[in-house]
């Protein structure tokens, strides 16, 4: 043999190139379009009604029980005058949260309604206006743009405008030196 070196291709080898996957010409080779993804439906709103029925359906028999309890308590509320217990309750609850907030423009309604979460929403609104209408708690609207404000917490009023901030009827919201 003369100098030269046979070399022997083998088929995947590190010298092999790869084969060609398709033999059509170049022009008729279009890229598939991507493959789209599944689109959930839309879901519907669900009314409140609906939701609560879900609810209801995992509980208990006996925690049914104090559902319909307390269903039961709300619709009483509802119509009546306020409760003289529950307005004594707002008052120890303001005579225990008051100071934190003596320096402010007064109690937030979520932080003086999460010390009465025993009381229905219309027992706890007749009770604290009927407070006010005594002498014995002073509300103050907050205003218009008042930032992290809930709404849906307070006591809207035509004239006075969102009822927030509960106080003591001699507090004016002012910083004491």
């Amino acid at each position: 043999m003369s100098g030269e070196r046979v070399s022997t291709r083998t088929p995947g080898g590190p010298d092999a190139q790869a084969a060609p996957i398709s033999t059509n010409p170049r022009s008729t080779i279009r890229p598939s379009p991507p493959a789209l993804s599944p689109v959930e439906p839309r879901r519907r709103h669900r009314t409140p009604i609906e939701e609560v029925n879900d609810v209801l359906r995992q509980l208990r028999i006996p925690e049914l029980a104090d559902v319909l309890l307390y269903a039961q308590r709300t619709l009483a509320a509802r119509d009546a005058g306020p409760d003289p217990a529950v307005v004594s309750a707002i008052l120890a609850a303001m005579g225990r949260l008051h100071p934190a907030y003596k320096n402010t423009q007064g109690v937030p309604q979520p932080i003086l309604r999460g010390a009465l979460v025993q009381v229905p929403r219309a027992a706890f609104e007749a009770a604290l206006l009927h407070a006010e209408r005594e002498g014995r708690v002073r509300l103050v609207a907050a205003p218009l743009l008042a930032l992290f404000v809930e709404r849906a917490a307070g006591i809207h009023d035509p004239k006075r405008g969102l009822l927030y901030f509960c106080t003591a009827p001699e507090a004016r919201g002012r910083r004491e030196p």
